[in-house]
């Protein structure tokens, strides 16, 4: 059996998400202990050419190496990565691996893809898989050659007799390694010996997606398919009373009309669902046809009468007023150091600002789909989904099957962002697939996307500092309000410190004497989920904003007084599992300031800010560079300079592609991006209206400087998303003498008195 982790209730969603790591190798064991239960499997393969030493790959007599990749993969490198932490101790010769994507399998453990915490949580196990494999070819080598088996080692898809420089391919020793027992604890290589891993390695799914094999979840093609488009109730919560089904079934190539009910939503960390819990698939009315056409056609047809619950009567004025009369107020105290009162009071110099952020949907480049065929009390999945095996248990629950009768094939994902954390479309794939008796893909559309989100939370924070005589910060208090992801899937019965979106326990709280943190939960019907970065996307905005302002404020240049507040090199212990080592997060900040040359002056018009991050297991520290343009109203990023320290690099190239990628996801909700509500609906819908990111706002210079490590590997999916934001509005403020406490910037806010 697998050895897999049990999360305890005092686990949160958003503590999983950011301090995965702490699991590490316990989460899935690297291999099964008997080689001969995997020798000459299958996996396509006749049972006399091929081995499988573990679960995670099998070595062909052809010299091919089949690596399973058990996490999914959404654009963020996985599919390369992890195959190169096998291939790596494996000493294979890297151009022979094919990658394999991993379907939902109980001997490939956790496949959980979030919280930057692919590689972190499977980097011991990956490797102990292959250096197991490693070990039972040197052994069947040195059995062969009656030597010991010090006097070998393995070299690019060889085992070489160090003193004769004898060679034996793989494939020539796999019936006598395949008789072997595996290492619990095979060793490992030290990072020295290191010739695949941090080295720049072209991704594996490249030329799959430029050439169209590459299948996402929308290119599932099934014998019998049918397609279904779904009417959602446009108020979260709200059901069908009636509709023109008649009308609609008459359409060409229809094969059914029928109200899809909502369903509960298992929770994927194991959480239990408390009174108030709101995590729900949306009720509709389903559409089913031949085609994809037939089905959206006909849904146009459809007239709807909605049964709406009270939050269709809120709007983003509602919300946010509710949200700023809570922070101005006392809330519940999430951490309280020093005498924040006192010290306020007695404070040289005192600063204040409200800062505000909009709702965000995810808007992934791929909208929701899932194909699903239940037949004969089973049901079998074709998901791009993040959490593979939550899609199986809230399929099980609604429709009321053994979780065992659920198969899940897992596709490339188009993009998640953390809506792939929600089960939704795979529930609505099996509800409507048991009632039309068919396989059926459910394909939503741009409008539906971003209509039936799990946004990011609006909030508003209201923040107070002070500094000493020596323009030191001596106190603290930020005070924030939300609604609450935590609330939204647990229920009200939680604590506030587990109802607080907020994360800011570790930087100023950790260097300011006086500091303290309240949070008031604002209550309301929209439905919520974790955005890219969880709650340090609009977290970090606000703290490296106002940590800019208190800067200004004592008269001291931006990175000295970040330097100064952080103090000297040293670890402090987090939470979490999680260790802050005060001298990794120093030298981001020193990198960045000089590949920047942030002491150089610039021209008028024309401004630098720097922001961090940490979290994940690594460190991030941006520099941009903006020009303003008053005359035609427009803002430019002209440049960004980012220096991350993600311990070990696995492949390089992929931390600089998450790093460019994060930085503009960044930058959208700095310029473009906001959900705004009225009538308790989504007003947009489609990219006209919800903007992201253009070629043409993206800047055109991003530096990527990846600091040389030998620490475990940190995340990078998530990292580099916090500080483009407030990057951007610091470098705004240098520019135009302008503050921005609000996204997305709007020229109206610079151009004001």
């Amino acid at each position: 059996m697998l050895g897999l982790v049990s999360l305890s209730s005092n686990v949160t969603r958003r503590n999983f998400l950011k301090t995965s790591a702490a699991a590490g190798a316990g989460l899935v064991l690297p291999f099964h202990l008997s080689a001969k239960r995997f020798a000459h499997a299958t996996c396509g393969s006749s049972a006399s050419n091929s081995f499988s030493p573990s679960a995670w790959l099998e070595l062909s007599t052809t010299g091919d190496v089949k690596i399973w990749c058990g996490k999914s993969e959404m654009g963020q490198g996985v599919f390369t990565a992890l195959p190169m932490i096998v291939a790596e101790e494996l000493s294979c010769d890297w151009r022979r691996v094919q990658v394999v994507q991993a379907d939902l399998d109980e001997k490939f453990g956790d496949q959980l893809t979030g919280g930057s915490g692919s590689v972190r949580t499977s980097y011991d196990s990956l490797r102990k898989a292959g250096a197991a494999a490693r070990e039972l070819l040197l052994g069947a080598a040195s059995v062969r050659w009656n030597v010991a088996r010090s006097e070998c080692h393995a070299e690019n898809g060889f085992i070489v007799h160090t003193a004769t420089q004898r060679k034996l391919t793989y494939e020539q020793l796999l019936d006598a390694a395949s008789a072997l027992q595996p290492q619990a604890n095979p060793g490992l290589k030290i990072p020295s010996e290191f010739v695949l891993v941090g080295k720049p390695t072209r991704r594996t799914d490249t030329k799959l997606k430029i050439t169209g094999a590459a299948k996402f979840g929308l290119d599932t093609r099934l014998p019998g398919m049918l397609i279904a488009s779904v009417e959602r109730s446009p108020v979260y919560g709200g059901t069908p009373l009636g509709f023109n089904a008649h009308e609609v079934k008459s359409a060409p190539h229809v094969r059914d009309v029928f109200e899809l009910e909502s369903a509960h939503l298992t929770h994927q960390f194991g959480e239990t669902s408390g009174p108030g819990s709101r995590n729900y698939s949306c009720a509709g009315v389903a559409v089913v046809a031949d085609s994809t056409w037939a089905a959206v056609q006909a849904r146009k047809l459809l007239k709807v009468e909605w049964n709406e619950p009270p939050s269709a009567s809120e709007s983003t004025l509602i919300i946010r007023e509710r949200m700023h009369h809570n922070a101005s107020e006392p809330g519940s105290v999430i951490r309280s150091d020093g005498d924040f009162d006192k010290a306020y009071a007695a404070a040289a110099k005192k600063i204040e600002a409200v800062y505000e952020l909009p709702f965000l949907a995810h808007a992934t480049m791929e909208p929701g789909n899932c194909t699903a065929h239940f037949h004969d009390g089973s049901c079998e999945l074709w998901a791009p989904t993040q959490i593979p095996g939550a899609a199986a248990e809230s399929v099980a629950s609604a429709l009321g099957i053994p979780r065992e009768r659920v198969k899940v094939h897992v596709t490339f994902i188009g993009g998640g962002f953390g809506r792939r954390l929600i089960q939704d479309y795979a529930v609505e794939a099996a509800l409507i697939s048991r009632s039309a008796g068919a396989p059926v893909q459910v394909v939503w559309s741009r409008e539906d996307d971003l209509r039936h989100d799990f946004y990011r939370p609006a909030a508003c924070h209201i923040l107070q500092a002070g500094l000493d005589e020596q323009g030191r910060l001596s106190s603290w208090r930020h005070r924030g309000s939300s609604p609450s992801i935590e609330t939204f899937y647990n229920g009200t019965g939680i604590s506030p410190g587990a109802a607080a979106q907020v994360d800011s326990l570790d930087f100023p709280a950790l260097f300011i004497p006086n500091f303290r943190l309240e949070f008031s939960v604002a209550e309301c019907g929209m439905p919520l989920g974790y955005w890219r970065s969880v709650d340090a996307s609009g977290n970090q905005f606000v703290l490296s904003s106002f940590f800019d302002e208190a800067a200004q404020a004592a008269g001291r240049d931006a990175v000295e007084f970040l330097l100064a507040a952080f103090g000297p090199a040293r670890k402090i212990p987090v939470g979490n599992g999680e260790t802050l080592d005060v001298g990794r997060r120093r030298k981001v900040v020193e990198l960045a300031a000089e590949k920047s040359a942030w002491h150089k002056s610039l021209t008028a018009g024309r401004g630098r800010g720097i922001a961090v991050a940490f979290g994940w297991g690594s460190y991030v520290a941006q520099v941009a560079e903006v020009t303003w343009d008053a005359k035609n109203g427009n803002l430019r990023i002209d440049r960004v300079v980012c220096a991350v320290d993600c311990g070990t690099a696995i492949n390089p190239l992929g931390v600089q592609a998450q790093m460019e990628g994060a930085i503009n996801f960044g930058l959208a909700q700095a310029l473009k991006s906001a959900v705004t509500i009225s009538a308790g609906r989504v007003e947009q819908s489609n990219f006209n209206d919800y903007e992201v990111l253009r070629l043409s706002d993206a800047p055109p210079v991003i530096e990527v400087h990846i600091v040389p490590s030998s620490e475990r590997p940190g995340g990078c999916g998530e990292v580099g998303v916090p500080a483009a934001a407030p990057a951007v509005a610091n470098a705004t403020f240098a520019a135009t003498g302008k503050r921005i406490r609000r996204l997305p910037i709007r020229a109206a806010d610079l151009l004001s008195g």
